[in-house]
Order: C-alpha cells, then sequence, then structure tokens
C-alpha cells in the first residue's frame, strides 16, 4: 500500500492557501454571519496584507505629505513654550534674582524648535495632493473588486482583477475618489475646528455633534461606493444615492463594522504609544487592510440581497 508523502511547511502556501479548501462550495455558499467573519478572516489574512501593500504603494502622494507636515524637514525655530515667556522674561531684567524669579523661568522662560515648513515644501506638498486626487479613485476601486471576491469567496488572481478594476473604471474612479477625498478632508477639518471652539456657544457645540453625525453617516456611506462602482453601471451621482439608503437599510451591520473597524484602528494606536516601531508598521502591513475587509464583509451581503438577487432570474425566465 502506497502510503501518502507528508506535506512539508510553506510559508507561501499558508499566506495564500494555495490548497484551495477554502474555496469549498459550502463556504462559498454560507451566509456572512458574524462567525463566518473570523474564519473568513483568518484564511485571507495574507491576501489582505497584499491588498494593503497595494494601498501603500499605489497612494504613495499620502505618505509624502504625512512625512512633510510631520516636522521631520525642513528649518526650525526656537519659539517660547507659555504664553507667559514675555512677562516673565521681561520681569527677569528688571528685578534681581530671587528663588520666585527662577522657579517661574524653569516654567515659562523655556524655548523649543518648531520646524516649519518651507514655500518649497508646501509646493511640494500641494504637487503631492493634486497626484493623490487622481490615484486614489483607481487604487481604491482595485482594492474594492478583489475584496468583493474574497467576501463571495471567488478564485481569487489579486494583480490581474486589481488592474482589470483600473481600466475598467478609471472614468469614474476619479472623479469619485476626488470626491470621496475632499468629503472626508472638510468633515475632518470641520471636526477638528468645532472642537478647538467646544463650549464657546450652543452654536458651536451643535455644530460639533452635528459633524459627528455626518462623518459616522459617510463612514456608513464609504462602505458602498467602491464596492458598487466594480459591480454595476452607475453614474458617480446614483452611486453616492444608493450609498446613502443602503447606510440606513444596513443600520446594524454598519454600526458593528464600523466599531470593529475604530477598534482596529484605536489598537494600532495603542501600540504607537506603547511600543512605536511596531504600532507605525501595522498600517504598512495590514491595518488599511483588515479596516477595507472588515467594510467589505458588512457591506456586500446587503448589495447582494436586494441590488442582485431580486434580479438574478429576469434574463433566464425573460421576465
Amino acid at each position: 500500500m502506497k502510503t501518502q508523502k507528508k506535506m512539508r511547511f510553506n510559508l507561501y502556501d499558508w499566506l495564500y492557501k494555495r490548497d484551495r479548501k477554502e474555496d469549498a462550495d459550502g463556504d462559498r455558499d454560507a451566509p456572512r454571519t458574524f462567525a463566518f467573519f473570523f474564519k473568513l478572516f483568518a484564511r485571507s489574512f495574507g491576501r489582505l496584507c497584499t491588498l494593503n501593500m497595494y494601498f501603500v504603494l499605489g497612494c504613495f502622494p499620502l505618505w509624502i505629505i504625512l512625512f512633510l507636515l510631520t516636522g521631520s524637514v525642513g528649518p526650525s525655530v526656537e519659539v517660547p513654550v507659555s504664553e507667559l515667556f514675555g512677562p516673565v522674561m521681561g520681569a527677569a531684567a528688571l528685578v534681581e534674582p530671587s528663588p520666585t524669579l527662577n522657579a517661574l523661568l524653569s516654567v515659562h522662560g523655556v524655548l523649543t524648535s518648531v520646524s516649519q515648513i518651507t514655500t518649497v515644501m508646501w509646493v511640494v506638498i500641494g504637487i503631492a495632493a493634486a497626484l493623490l486626487c487622481v490615484v486614489f479613485g483607481p487604487v481604491m476601486t482595485g482594492l474594492a473588486i478583489n475584496l468583493r471576491n474574497i467576501v463571495r469567496g471567488e478564485p481569487l488572481f489579486l494583480w490581474s482583477d486589481f488592474w482589470y478594476a483600473v481600466k475598467s473604471n478609471w472614468k469614474q474612479s476619479i472623479p469619485l475618489g476626488i470626491i470621496d477625498l475632499v468629503v472626508l478632508f472638510m468633515l475632518g477639518y470641520g471636526l477638528v475646528f468645532y472642537y478647538m471652539n467646544l463650549g464657546l456657544s450652543t452654536l458651536f457645540n451643535t455644530f460639533f455633534l452635528f459633524t459627528i453625525f455626518l462623518i459616522v453617516l459617510y463612514l456608513f456611506m464609504r462602505k458602498y461606493l467602491y464596492l458598487m462602482l466594480v459591480t454595476f453601471d452607475l453614474s458617480v451621482p446614483k452611486l453616492f444615492k444608493n450609498a446613502l439608503i443602503f447606510s440606513l437599510i444596513g443600520l446594524g451591520r454598519n454600526f458593528v463594522s464600523t466599531l470593529g473597524a475604530a477598534l482596529v484602528v484605536g489598537l494600532n494606536l495603542l501600540l504607537m504609544m506603547l511600543f512605536f516601531p511596531l504600532g507605525i508598521l501595522l498600517p504598512i502591513v495590514c491595518t488599511v487592510g483588515i479596516v477595507l475587509f472588515i467594510d467589505a464583509y458588512a457591506a456586500w451581503p446587503k448589495i447582494k440581497a436586494i441590488m442582485i438577487d431580486p434580479y438574478a432570474g429576469v434574463q433566464e425566465t425573460g421576465a
């Protein structure tokens, strides 16, 4: 009797599951429940890391902008740490030294270095921002078709599917990406602005709460935008209209998935504070891919149930 040869461990096979056990028909037809999420996530983790790399490389202008805004480059100037620096230094020039004055100088007479953004740096940031507006939508579209196929349990060809989606949808994905970035920037700016003015008046407090509501609503909508783009032939206004409808119809799934994505990002930020090298590495390796997978897993079943399943037999029956 011929004995079966034991297969040796292979990292590539483990990451990408080349034995295809995860593509069994039973799993493909299984309902996308909360419990099934962890099973699908575990066997797709290597692919999510690959898609994370696509995002990092495709959206390289974003990293240029963040690097220039961190203050790591450019000239620096000495500025006071305390607002009382001027009065304390003025008093020190007029009165005799004393323990009280020395204590005040140690607290309010301290200078720190602050990096300046030069004109050249602003020009580079502007060019990088313009380039990001062009590439962001196509990159998200290429990721969306792969995430959709992962959730559906279909065979995957990550690189070829990515470029197929980019080439097939670039006319819509570019304006969609621009609108997406503008809305995200405006909502983020509004949140910071009203937070800094929180407590000044009832109007500012109301706008702050309304901005939080808009952010949550738009995060719900974003789960559906790019998935619908790669699945249906819809104009950009109709994509936003349908995404708004889905954000309300799938309220439960949207809330849970947003909470899960926030937990992943929160853990990443916690790691940055506890062990910075690992915390800064995770967004480059897996954080973005995990968050996008959570969103796709929550959104796709609703899209399928409402926009695909009711019309699945129309062409076959001729109705």
